[in-house]
């Protein structure tokens, strides 16, 4: 994919059952890309919603800490919005702390994809 090809990380795919694809994430990764010196950063990354999607978020987030791993990096880094409460409360969890916030207006005022059972990772830095 892009990120792949520029240098700048990877993309994960998260398969599924019968070869699906469940999730995805893109990922800069390291020194030159938007993440840094050794951070992999989730720029974006998403679940496919139904009873099943915090499973699937759960294998995306170990997916994300494995490559990052398997890059020699020691922090992963994940934007979310805390209006999606269960992702938020998975990746603190996990470890993951708030060091930035930042607000999202939206016209009109509806929730878009920043709703309780939204398994989102995205980053407005």
């Amino acid at each position: 994919m892009a990120t792949q090809a520029q240098g700048l990380g990877d993309t994960i795919l998260l398969e599924g059952a019968d070869s699906d694809l469940d999730g995805l994430a893109v990922c800069h990764c390291g020194a030159g890309s938007e993440a840094g010196e050794d951070v992999c950063f989730v720029k974006f990354g998403a679940v496919l919603p139904g009873p099943d999607a915090a499973d699937r978020f759960e294998r995306l987030l170990n997916a994300c800490e494995q490559l990052a791993t398997e890059k020699g990096l020691g922090q992963l880094d994940a934007g979310m919005s805390l209006a999606r409460q269960d992702a938020y409360r998975r990746m603190v969890d996990r470890g993951f702390r708030t060091w930035l916030q930042g607000v999202t207006m939206h016209n009109p005022n509806e929730p878009g994809y920043s709703h309780p059972d939204a398994y989102v990772i995205d980053d407005w830095r």
